[in-house]
């Protein structure tokens, strides 16, 4: 009874899964206020990179604002890592309905398609972890089909970790910008290997991942990955990624891609505050020019004892890059950010600002608003998006709405959009 009662959002995993933004704005926090030793801009992000650096003996004493607000964040951190390794809740069940399906891309579980019935069963120990995860949904094209998404298999040696499975990922420090690998589409089979580095001169703490998939619907069949974080010093972090598409088959042989982001933490002092700026570069589908870039403040605070993250964002695209988006591994597409199986981005987007609050309530409430305006090509349109996320018995309940601009193109279906999901652990 107690279990039930008490792990309705946990699961066990061997990382945290890139669809929890306030699960990640109280880790974000953490880090902005240096008291992680590893980089956290690559999801899906092992628990054991930080696990060590949440231990709360480290930090009693204090009755500062700035440290309680810290001590609440790493409470909802430590909660879900001690559920992982306990096995807590190792079954699930979701359900989403949506008027329509998602065309838009940010941080989080925002249901992707019609409708979906979902369930799982994973499983974690010291040397392997596995999830079984199938769903049945209606998709945009009004398609029913049935998934294996989320499903993986991961084994460990250490510091060595090989995952295969259809798992999503989200490389980069945006929010509701992403430059380099999202989760908005269907991900694709693929296989992994990573590895945890210790602490060196130069690099700090340090890690590294080669990912080889097989997309589906985007003209190219072979897709190759490899990014290495590091945080030399606590303020400071950055990520370097490369990646190549193939298509033997086609006179576009190979497309690629450099990337690189960044975030620096900036001083508060005693302020209930911690904040940082953070960016992302990266070239053209030719790797050769820089073809978009995205810069960013995020901060939270603790207002009467709830907790509130701001996130403000720009995204602009450089001159000379819309004229080769015939030549990006979206060739059946309009833009990279619809793609079918393959990574997902904003990378399309000529010019794209957001702004987005998220506020955690002491009743494990939570609320989220985000308001952007977006310019492609001769289109421009405006998203104004709001969810609201609540405990029911033993499980979790999310409703949602988003409105956009009448006249838009990228929303022929309909400009107001609400969904409602439900997500059940035991």
């Amino acid at each position: 009874m107690l279990v039930l009662l008490t792990s309705t959002q946990a699961g066990a995993s061997p990382w945290l899964e890139p669809d929890d933004p306030f699960l990640r704005a109280d880790l974000t926090a953490l880090s902005d206020a240096g008291q992680l030793n590893a980089p956290i801009n690559h999801y899906p992000l092992r628990w054991s990179s930080f696990y060590d650096d949440t231990n709360p003996s480290q930090f009693t004493g204090s009755v500062l604002p700035r440290a309680a607000m810290l001590n609440t964040a790493r409470s909802h951190v430590r909660y879900r890592a001690h559920a992982a390794k306990f096995n807590r809740a190792p079954i699930g069940f979701d359900f989403y309905w949506a008027n329509d399906p998602a065309t838009g891309i940010d941080y989080g579980d925002t249901p992707r398609h019609e409708w979906q019935v979902s369930s799982y069963y994973q499983h974690l120990s010291n040397r392997f972890a596995f999830k079984v995860a199938n769903q049945y949904l209606r998709d945009a094209n009004g398609d029913k089909d049935y998934t294996w998404q989320g499903s993986y298999l991961a084994l460990n040696d250490g510091r060595w970790l090989l995952t295969m499975g259809q798992i999503d990922r989200w490389w980069g420090q945006g929010w509701q910008h992403n430059l380099i690998w999202g989760n908005q589409t269907a991900a694709a089979p693929s296989v992994s290997l990573s590895y945890l580095g210790e602490a060196l001169p130069l690099l700090g703490y340090w890690s590294f991942e080669a990912v080889y998939q097989r997309p589906e619907n985007t003209g190219y069949d072979a897709h190759w990955a490899a990014r290495l974080v590091s945080q030399p010093i606590r303020g400071f972090q950055y990520g370097l990624s490369y990646q190549e598409w193939q298509n033997p088959n086609d006179h576009r042989t190979r497309a690629e891609q450099w990337a690189w982001d960044a975030k620096l933490a900036l001083p508060a002092f005693d302020l209930p505050l911690a904040h940082a700026v953070y960016t992302e570069l990266v070239s053209n589908y030719q790797a050769k020019d820089l073809a978009s870039s995205l810069i960013g403040w995020s901060g939270q605070t603790e207002l009467a004892g709830q907790s509130v993250r701001l996130v403000l964002e720009q995204q602009q695209t450089h001159h000379g890059f819309e004229t080769v988006l015939s030549q990006t591994p979206a060739i059946d597409q309009a833009i990279s950010s619809d793609q079918l199986g393959g990574n997902s981005t904003t990378y399309g987007l000529d010019t794209s600002r957001s702004v987005a609050v998220y506020t955690q309530l002491t009743n494990d409430h939570a609320i989220k608003t985000m308001l952007a305006e977006r310019e492609q090509g001769n289109d421009s349109w405006h998203v104004l998006e709001a969810s609201y996320r609540f405990p029911v018995a033993t499980g979790m309940v999310t409703v949602g709405a988003s409105k956009t601009d009448d006249d838009t193109p990228h929303y022929p279906e309909a400009d107001t959009r609400y969904w409602l999901k439900y997500q059940l652990r035991f």
